[in-house]
């Protein structure tokens, strides 16, 4: 993604419905910092909302799927964190923070081989990616001998 694509995207004005709330526009830059700001003050639940209808008008814009990786994993919805990284990956199919939370989801409902799979997939977009690597061992050491 090039420093442009992610700056055009930044000031793209982006519409939400609060529960509660009502509607309000905002950029989609100002939406991310607002769902972090949720997040800091553990109302994943709004920041989660936020940044569903976020990557829903702007399917482009990765801090947006980050932020609602995050939520995702903060609120331990590993279904939604799972769904989220598919629809990221329909978008973004190199995304390796989308692969890592498909991993996480899928580690989470101990589908290790499949995380690994993933997460191999991932190694070979980033060979230097620790974070990449401790996830993998993490997922090897949760791994049953069942799995096997």
């Amino acid at each position: 993604m090039s420093v442009t694509s992610s700056a055009n995207n930044d000031s793209k004005p982006i519409e939400f419905s609060l529960p509660g709330r009502g509607s309000k526009t905002m950029s989609a830059l100002q939406a991310v910092a607002f769902a972090k700001m949720m997040g800091q003050q553990q109302q994943w639940p709004v920041a989660k909302v936020i940044t569903q209808q976020l990557t829903e008008q702007l399917p482009d814009y990765l801090e947006g799927w980050l932020a609602l990786f995050e939520a995702c994993e903060a609120l331990e919805d590993y279904v939604m964190l799972s769904r989220a990284a598919q629809r990221c990956l329909e978008h973004k199919p190199r995304c390796v923070a989308a692969l890592m939370a498909l991993a996480t989801s899928l580690g989470k409902h101990q589908r290790h081989l499949e995380a690994l799979e993933i997460l191999a997939t991932a190694l070979e977009i980033e060979p230097d990616n620790l974070r990449l690597r401790r996830q993998r061992e993490a997922i090897r050491k949760d791994k049953k001998p069942l799995d096997t």
